[in-house]
């Protein structure tokens, strides 16, 4: 893995708008804005120019500047919604008979998945929906998409071992944009429905890479499975990218 595969989308915006040019910078500028650096004295100096160049940028991309939370403005996609219709029946002709298996297995489940993802990408690329069913249909898509990657999580704890798959999720600051923090632990409260509230550490083990759970509570397993530890790396990875955006 080089440094750029792990690069935020944040820190590639910012890279290109460094070496933009006066034909492509307003383009820049909106994709380095819609990445998180909404400060536009920082857009201006990575940029090499005035501030009121960038506000002007800004306004000529469609951006309200002084709104920091607006949703960015719907961009073309490049997919019509047919073709991918026709991904997702071609898909769930495979997958749906081996779905109602008594052990599909987790290829199969993920496969499954993918394809109710696709039909839900294909709806929402129609822009025929109300809001209230395309808001239906965006969150069914992300938790078809986050079911499967908990299956190939599954899948590729079982074609592993524990320790080599620490050593896969770790990595070294050779291999990482320095500009790029390693998420290294995290402290989680979870909060039953008594009301009792218990405190979660999430770690790592020195010499294997493996993920860690540790807490004061008895009512929590710390034991844990492959998979599941490639599925805390990915939620600690997420949080890392998602607080990079905003450095």
């Amino acid at each position: 893995m080089n440094a750029s595969d792990t690069s935020s989308p944040r820190l590639n915006a910012l890279t290109a708008l460094g070496e933009s040019t006066e034909d492509n910078r307003a383009e820049l500028i909106e994709a380095a804005w819609l990445t998180g650096t909404r400060n536009p004295a920082e857009l201006a100096s990575v940029a090499g120019v005035a501030r009121d160049t960038v506000y002007a940028d800004l306004a000529a991309r469609g951006i309200d500047r002084q709104d920091r939370d607006a949703a960015p403005a719907p961009r073309p996609e490049s997919v019509g919604a047919a073709a991918v219709d026709a991904v997702a029946r071609q898909a769930a002709d495979v997958f749906e008979p081996l779905s109602h298996s008594h052990d599909p297995g987790p290829l199969t489940t993920a496969g499954w998945q993918l394809a109710l993802a696709y039909r839900s990408i294909a709806a929402l690329l129609l822009d025929e929906l109300a809001d209230a069913d395309r808001e239906e249909t965006a969150e069914e898509l992300s938790d078809r998409l986050q079911i499967a990657l908990h299956h190939s999580h599954v899948y590729r704890a079982s074609r592993s071992t524990p320790r080599r798959l620490g050593a896969q999720t770790g990595r070294t600051d050779a291999e990482i944009s320095v500009l790029q923090p390693l998420p290294s632990a995290a402290t989680v409260s979870l909060t039953l429905h008594s009301g009792e509230t218990l405190t979660v550490r999430l770690g790592r083990e020195e010499d294997t890479g493996l993920t860690t759970l540790s807490t004061d509570s008895p009512l929590l397993d710390t034991t844990l499975e492959a998979h599941d530890h490639l599925e805390l790396h990915t939620a600690l990875d997420t949080v890392a990218q998602v607080l990079t955006r905003h450095m």
